[in-house]
């Protein structure tokens, strides 16, 4: 661009060099600044952003914009859907990548992403190891993908830094270069040579000036004032002729109209951030890449520009207004969970009970205190603060109590432990009979005894609970008399059983329906015990014949066919087992529609890619996979439920019977 001046266009007005703040030049009323066309030059950034810019920095390239529609793609996916080493691959990736310095957006919503998903792999490995007997102090939880997360984040925090300081020394280095041409620029005035000579370095400097890279922030101002001063000098020397400088006025002029324009149709953008952002830039290439234009226009163009930057402005008052409004809303809402926080610390909490329903409620007020928006910056850190404060005694707190409620539990496990000995004891003698106002005393005293973790608990009650039906079941059914009988039974039950694990079953479909229809027979005409062991026993019994079957060399169709009607064997004998099998089904084949729909909605992001992208490959993959896992489900679904009609029907068939059959009785009396 041309940038030609005279003594008469360029003198600078008084006052013109005192910088106004960004905050100030934000709130000055547009009608106080100056009319002139030079004014311009006072008006700062709205953002604290670099006065002066290189032509890379204010014009995007091609590159830049590809890249941000890539950036743009990867902002639609969500996230959420993706496996934790999916997650960790696309972090590898985006702070890896050519222009990893301009995806800061992408790498923190791959971190939410990252921290809800180990947060939630956290909490269930916490409820396991709780459920399980530990104590939540002992707790710890770190696998090997979460080093690998937090290594691929050092690595990106560290390259940042070397950026930033690389960025720091060559700003340096363009500080030095810019004093240097300012040197020259003076040198060139009354120099004895050929003034087209001087005129074309003159012009070589000026591109060497808006080619040179950034400066620190802290020295732009001056240098730029000390540049312009002694290019005013230059020309002023140079006494341009009329027409060279016309025609430079021409350009300026039309340039200028320009900027106009792109500012006025910066008024109709809605997101008011990015308004004032571009309205910054015109500024910028008004202030720094233009010259002069005729004195008749320069006034008209200033008011026109002044007059659109006015209404944007306007604009980004309203709307810092209501920033502050709804900054100081949400500083109210904070206070207030901070004080609900703050009680629950003071609060007497004596029972694990009490504790639960604590912590239940302060996760609740943390989670919600950390999706409140920001607050006003003066009082932002002290907020902060007061949060992490009241956490951190709420923890302490906790954790005093459950050291010492260790302790407790664990006297309370042994004397738990204690009592299924007792109970054991007393089935074993030889007196047991008499002994039922015993067994009844350990009961209640098993109820006396205080807390142990839930996991623990519902095993040793488990545990306890057998010994006490197994006591109480003999009283009912006399169990000296029936004992060696269904003992017998028992032990013919186990003998089949193992004869079935040890027998080798033909390979001919015929003779092994035969031979698995032999055992079924033989296995049904063996007597019902009337202990507790009948449906262990019976569960044991259906594995060892599907397995038997299962070790047979056939074709894998064939072999799904016998094992699908064995196992219908099985299940219409079984109707408590079918029932299960059939609620797990549902289950599952609900989940994988579930899993199916989020795939779908996943890969509707990727509608701009290329179906060479790496990630709408593994999503198509993932897909396929899926739908085949749906298929099965489905069948097997179909299935059972056919079992379970079949068994339905068949009641009712022998319901009709026996009602005919009482009926035909009737007749006949």
């Amino acid at each position: 661009m041309h940038k030609l001046h005279t003594m008469e266009e360029n003198t600078i007005p008084s006052g013109a060099d005192d910088q106004l703040k960004p905050q100030e030049f934000e709130n000055q009323p547009i009608e106080d600044q100056k009319s002139s066309e030079q004014v311009d030059e006072t008006i700062e950034p709205i953002k604290d952003e670099s006065t002066e810019q290189s032509s890379e920095e204010i014009i995007e390239t091609k590159d830049t914009q590809e890249e941000e529609k890539k950036n743009n793609d990867l902002n639609e996916i969500d996230l959420s859907g993706l496996s934790i080493e999916e997650l960790i691959e696309l972090y590898t990736n985006v702070t890896t990548s050519e222009n990893w310095f301009r995806n800061h957006k992408q790498v923190q919503k791959i971190n939410t992403a990252f921290d809800e998903k180990f947060h939630a792999d956290l909490e269930a490995n916490k409820k396991t190891f709780i459920e399980e007997g530990g104590n939540e102090i002992d707790f710890y939880f770190k696998p090997e993908y979460k080093k690998k997360f937090d290594q691929i984040g050092y690595d990106y925090r560290k390259k940042k830094r070397e950026h930033f300081k690389s960025q720091e020394a060559s700003q340096k280095v363009n500080l030095e270069k810019k004093k240097a041409i300012i040197e020259e620029i003076k040198n060139l005035i009354n120099v004895e040579q050929n003034i087209n000579n001087i005129y074309k370095r003159f012009r070589a400097l000026q591109e060497s000036w808006y080619n040179t890279g950034t400066i620190p922030r802290a020295d732009n101002q001056n240098i730029w004032e000390t540049y312009k001063h002694h290019v005013e000098r230059f020309y002023d020397f140079l006494h341009l002729n009329r027409e060279l400088r016309d025609l430079d006025y021409k350009h300026n002029y039309e340039e200028k109209l320009k900027i106009i324009e792109q500012a006025e149709v910066l008024q109709q953008i809605p997101d008011i951030v990015k308004a004032s952002r571009d309205l910054n830039t015109l500024h910028q290439l008004w202030k720094n890449d233009l010259g002069p234009v005729a004195k008749e226009h320069s006034e008209a163009l200033w008011n026109r520009f002044q007059e659109a930057s006015r209404i944007i402005q306007s604009k980004r008052q309203a709307y810092q207004k209501d920033m502050v409004g709804a900054m100081k809303e949400n500083l109210v809402k904070k206070e207030s969970l901070l004080k609900a926080m703050k009680s629950l610390t003071e609060s007497k909490l004596d029972s694990h009970k009490v504790w639960q329903n604590a912590i239940n409620e302060y996760n609740k007020l943390r989670e919600e205190f950390k999706s409140i928006g920001y607050v006003p910056a003066k009082e932002s850190k002290a907020t902060w603060q007061e949060f992490r404060e009241i956490g951190r005694e709420f923890m302490r707190q906790k954790n005093i109590f459950y050291k010492e409620q260790k302790k407790e539990y664990n006297q309370n496990i042994d004397a738990k432990k204690a009592l299924i000995e007792k109970s054991k004891d007393i089935v074993d003698s030889e007196t047991w009979e008499s002994r039922a106002q015993e067994m009844k005393k350990l009961q209640k005293e098993w109820r006396s005894v205080g807390f142990v973790p839930r996991k623990l608990d519902n095993k040793l009650w488990g545990e306890f609970s057998d010994i006490h039906k197994v006591f109480f079941d003999r009283l009912k059914s006399g169990y000296l008399r029936l004992s060696s009988e269904q003992e017998a039974m028992e032990a013919e039950k186990i003998a089949q059983i193992e004869k079935l694990k040890a027998f080798t079953f033909s390979s001919d479909i015929e003779k092994l329906k035969e031979e698995y229809l032999n055992f079924w027979e033989t296995w049904k005409a063996i007597s019902r015990l009337d202990t507790g062991n009948q449906e262990k026993i019976n569960f044991s019994f259906s594995n060892a014949l599907l397995a038997g079957v299962k070790k047979v060399d056939l074709e894998k169709e064939v072999k799904n066919k016998v094992l699908i009607e064995l196992n219908a064997l099985i299940l219409q004998g079984d109707s408590k087992r079918l029932q299960q099998e059939l609620q797990t089904a549902r289950t599952n084949l609900s989940n994988l529609k579930g899993e199916l729909t989020q795939l779908e909605n996943n890969l509707a992001f990727f509608s701009n890619s290329s179906t060479d992208n790496p990630l709408f490959k593994n999503v198509e993959k993932q897909i396929k996979s899926c739908q085949n896992k749906i298929e099965k489900a489905n069948e097997d679904y179909i299935r059972l439920k056919q079992i379970r009609n079949s068994q339905e029907k068949s009641a009712k068939n022998l319901a009709e019977n026996a009602s005919q059959e009482f009926e035909d009785t009737a007749e006949e009396n």
